[in-house]
């Protein structure tokens, strides 16, 4: 996140996370605590990624032009979001 903190605002805000990477589906959760703080926001992330773990190497990929291939490995990445608490 980027703040304008002379207004308290946020102006930039994305969802890369290499640690959770979370969906860009996670906004409305991100927008809630925002607003929950009165903090004033852009409506959505400005950034928006989608992360997948290779399956055969276990690489966190950033997927980009909808090309879903291991930039480790090579292998084929799922569409699904395959991450989950436990990895």
């Amino acid at each position: 996140m980027t703040f304008d903190t002379v207004n308290l605002a946020v102006v930039e805000v994305t969802n890369q996370s290499t640690g959770y990477c979370p969906e860009p589906e996670s906004w409305p959760t991100v927008a809630t605590a925002l607003d929950v703080m009165g903090i004033e926001h852009p409506g959505q992330y400005t950034t928006r990624l989608i992360f997948r773990r290779c399956q055969k190497c276990e690489a966190t990929n950033i997927v980009k032009d909808n090309w879903f291939k291991c930039a480790v490995c090579g292998a084929g990445l799922p569409d699904a979001w395959n991450y989950s608490p436990n990895t």
